[in-house]
């Protein structure tokens, strides 16, 4: 399957970790429930991924949850592990990985141009189809350009062309008559992260794990996901586990996901380098179509990846352990930087 890495004990010693994430743990913080009421899973999450990194792995770790701390937050840090997935700024996705660049330090994900990929979902479905893998059809509306009818067929989605799990998608982001969708396709469209309109394909999702290996990319156990949403979409609050209606399964060897994990490999070595990537297709009669990927997508047990991980016999603290050593050799080299001075 994969050959797993492992911190050895020189980059264990030399490891100063700065964890960025909104709910940010520390050690006095008591471990917060499965589903925050008002957050979801996230920061049940992110105290996971805070335990396994100081608790599990032992490493040494300062753990921050305001981005107005950064840059000088880096002081004394040698690696940057941010889970800063979503900041109330367009492309906020790339500002630590551009401020950690800046000041010479390793950041977990991929540098900030492969990054800014992954976070435009029109650029991402551009490049799919550039290397001949299928993608919904789509059209973007940002300030001032006139709503429209697409020149293709519905059913419609309206979605933020930037952003993450599924931010700005609800029960009513979907229409088979595009007039009734104009209006939230306006709205969008008058914001930073403008308005991606996509043709609805397929009825589910597939979603392809990826790791780093020896020789490249490798594919962990590809998952299904369906909803009871219309169309099959994923709403918000669905993937932050507040509204029920999100299935989960892993289906065993069948002839029609082989084509899907052949071409999550195929992109995933087109869009090299990162530390782990996440590919998410939807499924129908009429084939596969790649929606997006994820850099630094959630790793948490009650996710997709870390639950491929584990039908692969890879444990959560092996797992973060693999990413992490795999962004080490990506960024350090042989080398084991000193942190910069305080």
């Amino acid at each position: 399957m994969i050959a797993l890495k492992r911190l050895d004990g020189k980059r264990r010693a030399a490891l100063k970790i700065l964890y960025l994430a909104p709910h940010a743990p520390s050690p006095e913080t008591p471990r917060p429930p499965d589903i925050h009421p008002d957050y979801g899973v996230q920061p049940a999450y992110q105290y996971e991924i805070w335990d396994v990194l100081s608790n599990g792995l032992g490493l040494d770790v300062d753990s921050r949850s305001d981005l107005d701390a950064v840059p000088q937050a880096f002081e004394g840090r040698n690696y940057v592990f941010s889970l800063y997935n979503i900041a109330p700024f367009r492309n906020s996705e790339v500002y630590v990985s551009s401020l950690a660049a800046k000041a010479g330090i390793a950041c977990l994900g991929a540098p900030a141009n492969i990054r800014a990929l992954a976070e435009d979902k029109w650029l991402t479905k551009l490049a799919a189809q550039a290397l001949g893998i299928p993608a919904p059809a789509g059209k973007v509306f940002g300030p001032g350009v006139p709503v429209g009818r697409p020149d293709f067929d519905g059913p419609y989605v309206a979605k933020p062309r930037f952003g993450a799990a599924s931010t700005g998608i609800d029960h009513e982001s979907a229409k088979e008559d595009f007039d009734a969708l104009a209006g939230r396709v306006a709205q969008l469209g008058s914001t930073p992260d403008e308005c991606l309109v996509e043709q609805v394909f397929g009825d589910f999702d597939v979603t392809v794990p990826v790791l780093v290996g020896e020789d490249g990319p490798v594919a962990l156990p590809p998952a299904t996901q369906t909803t009871d949403s219309p169309y099959g979409l994923f709403t918000h609050r669905q993937k932050r586990r507040l509204a029920p209606g999100l299935v989960r399964e892993f289906p065993p060897d069948e002839p029609w996901l082989a084509p899907i994990v052949d071409d999550a490999l195929r992109f995933a070595r087109a869009v090299e380098p990162y530390d782990y990537i996440r590919c998410d297709f939807r499924f129908g009669p009429e084939g596969h179509a790649l929606l997006e990927f994820n850099i630094a997508c959630s790793i948490g047990s009650a996710m997709a990846f870390a639950q491929s991980a584990a039908r692969a016999g890879i444990s959560s603290e092996a797992l973060v352990e693999h990413i992490l050593a795999t962004s080490l050799d990506r960024q350090w080299g042989q080398d084991a930087p000193e942190p910069l001075p305080r």
